[in-house]
């Protein structure tokens, strides 16, 4: 893999954190205040979600090969702009399972 591709890879691991630190903070509502088994089942699906989308979008991009700073860089957009988003929660009102 040349080096063009691998920094195209890295940019979209980053970027690919990024949006998935967007959309986690999107549905923080129904992931962390409904019951135990809708949490188990929109956190399971969201992840088999999200890890679909990004190993298709790889696989265009760099024929499928996963190397570990394009998980760290993953990660480190993921880390770095969670907490950015997190005005975002308040758009859906869901009410605290009890």
């Amino acid at each position: 893999m040349d080096l063009k591709i691998q920094l195209l890879s890295i940019l979209f691991s980053f970027g690919f954190g990024i949006l998935s630190s967007y959309l986690y903070n999107f549905c923080y509502s129904f992931i962390y205040k409904t019951s135990l088994l809708y949490k188990i089942v929109i956190n399971l699906l969201f992840c088999i979600n999200l890890g679909l989308i990004y190993f298709l979008l790889l696989k265009i991009i760099n024929n499928g090969i996963v190397h570990i700073y394009f998980i760290l860089s993953f990660i480190l957009g993921f880390g770095l702009f969670v907490n950015k988003y997190d005005f975002i929660r308040n758009v859906f009102k869901v009410k605290k399972y009890k």
